[in-house]
């Protein structure tokens, strides 16, 4: 191979699939034909808020996509028919809008997307028990617009039943997608291997599972996400927001913007990106009066703030960034950023998070500040994406910087300057990228006396900047060493191979990532990495690719969006 990989610029997939996810994914591009270093996640990485780089990066032959794939063990998927799911597996109710967790760190979260798509989940449960009301206060705050401010008084002050609003203060969604989405892998599956074959894979559908929150859980768990996303316009409907609602005055609820969210999430995780731009501009960006509980006096009484999931605010922020729109994306994060800054500053002075009372203790303002000076670094991770994605990266920089000052902790300040690191050979400073690795070492003694997963791949990455191949297969494979089952590292040291001149060991490492750990090692990345590989070892690799077909249907679900780009099938 006479080209080097080059340390440019890729932004795309999110733990998932290439260029498709604008913020979750960082990575780069040696060639028309081959992508070398991805920055992506650390497999089984679960904690809640998404980062910007994280815990395991990964060399990839094409656009990758490395999403904690949701699985099953049967070769035909079950899912429930007529029974919900226990009430032990449903998350607390204090978690229905958001999962309110400690304050996140760079490197050791999921994307976005992921981050979403999981919110939405741990949101899709019933309220059946009493909230802390200051929990619920601090979780739900948000601060209107001076417009919005005016309308929420009048609501409020209003006669019952005579408070009629103007059609420009109202959201008015509605589904643009009429006809449900079939299974894509059962379609590509009776195209090239026949309808005797497909016929032998589980297909399950949104009618399988109960028509509520738990069906809706299930269809996601098991990785059914065209069918649950089929599942959410039915109780969308159900709500009076269904097809041809659009632009029609309706009420919101929060189970309905719940559902908007895990629609959204799962939409943007299968790719299906002209719908979901149509059905989230309605939305704008959630400060119509009528997204605030206030609206609503009769229903909710006195209750202030805001019926919008944070997730499903941040979320809708990003939007624009996936369809190669990261300046309006930026635009949006900073709009959120200044009001979360203006809450911050309430807090601080003892007010609650709208300054329009005061907290009940020191426990409260502790609790409220925690809270928000975690969502607003979800919002500066997103503002790092975007920056890359415009290739500013000295704006990334200067924001990751700031985020190190602000760390507490040593394992914090190491996962910054890792970060830092792959910035930089993003930017192409590879001395830049060795000094913050080196800072990255130095924290990571504080943590743990021996190197990890993550500064193993940071060392392997500096060395392919410079061309060391073997010095980066060295470091990767003692980073698999460390966690066999990584897919991503096993990528990185296929990509290594190939550079060095081993092709079919190159081929062997991936194939045998997919044998020990079918399941999880046929994601996308891997995929289209090895079908890039066998195209490299020979013409004739339709039958090796149709192999990888069989493997789809005998163990996934219809995660991947795009089966026919990843098997590279005409």
């Amino acid at each position: 191979m006479d080209n080097k990989p080059s340390l440019s610029q890729y932004f795309g997939g999110s733990e998932i699939p290439p260029a498709s996810q604008f913020f979750d994914e960082i990575g780069t591009s040696p060639s028309d034909m081959i992508q070398s270093v991805y920055l992506g996640e650390s497999e089984g990485s679960r904690t809640t808020a998404p980062s910007v780089f994280t815990s395991s990066t990964s060399a990839t032959f094409s656009q990758p996509s490395t999403l904690d794939e949701v699985t099953f063990s049967n070769v035909v998927p079950t899912v429930s028919g007529t029974t919900s799911l226990p009430a032990t597996s449903l998350p607390d109710p204090s978690t229905f809008f958001d999962t309110i967790g400690p304050e996140p760190t760079i490197g050791l979260t999921k994307p976005v997307t992921t981050t979403a798509l999981t919110d939405a989940m741990d949101g899709l449960s019933i309220k059946n028990q009493p909230v802390d009301k200051d929990a619920e206060r601090r979780r739900d705050a948000w601060i209107p617009n001076e417009e919005a401010k005016k309308t929420l008084m009048k609501a409020q002050s209003s006669p019952k039943g005579s408070f009629f609003p103007e059609r420009e203060v109202l959201t008015m969604p509605g589904l643009v997608l009429e006809e449900e989405l079939a299974d894509a892998l059962q379609e590509v599956a009776v195209k090239y291997l026949g309808v005797s074959c497909a016929g032998s894979r589980g297909v399950v559908r949104a009618d399988h599972v109960t028509r509520d929150e738990p069906g809706l859980r299930e269809l996601i768990r098991t990785g059914y996400f065209r069918a649950a996303v089929n599942l959410t316009a039915v109780l969308i409907s159900a709500a009076g927001q269904g097809v041809g609602r659009m632009h029609r005055p309706t009420k919101h609820t929060p189970r309905s913007l719940q559902l908007w969210l895990t629609r959204f999430s799962l939409m943007l995780r299968i790719k299906l990106h002209e719908p979901l731009i149509r059905e989230a501009e309605q939305f704008g960006d959630c400060t119509k009066p009528d997204m605030f509980y206030q609206f609503y006096p009769e229903s909710y009484e006195n209750r202030p703030g805001s019926l919008v999931p944070f997730s499903l605010r941040l979320l809708l922020a990003e939007i624009p960034g996936h369809v190669g729109k990261p300046d309006e994306s930026m635009d949006r994060l900073y709009a959120m950023l200044d009001i979360i800054q203006q809450m911050l500053s309430n807090l601080r002075d003892g007010k609650t998070e709208d300054g329009s009372g005061l907290l009940s203790s020191e426990q409260d303002k502790a609790e409220s500040i925690r809270l928000w000076m975690g969502r607003e670094t979800r919002v500066y991770h997103s503002i790092v994406n975007c920056a890359i994605a415009l290739k500013d990266y000295r704006h990334a920089s200067n924001v990751l910087s700031s985020l190190e000052q602000a760390c507490s902790t040593a394992g914090q300040k190491r996962a910054v300057c890792s970060a830092l690191c792959r910035l930089a050979l993003l930017a192409g400073h590879v001395t830049a990228a060795r000094a913050h690795c080196r800072r990255a070492t130095e924290n990571r003694t504080h943590v743990c006396p021996t190197p990890d997963v993550r500064e193993y791949v940071d060392l392997g990455l500096v060395a392919m900047a410079q061309g060391k191949y073997e010095d980066a297969y060295n470091d990767f494979v003692r980073a698999a060493d460390q966690e066999p089952t990584n897919i991503m590292v096993a990528n990185n040291i296929s990509v290594c191979l190939l550079y060095m001149g081993r092709l079919k060991e190159a081929i062997s490492v991936l194939q045998k990532a997919i044998k020990s750990d079918p399941e999880r090692g046929l994601n996308e990345s891997l995929l289209v990495n090895l079908c890039t590989l066998y195209e490299l070892e020979s013409s004739k690799t339709n039958e090796k690719k149709l192999n990888l077909l069989r493997m789809l249907c005998k163990y996934k679900s219809d995660t991947i969006p795009n089966v026919l780009e990843c098997l590279k099938l005409a």
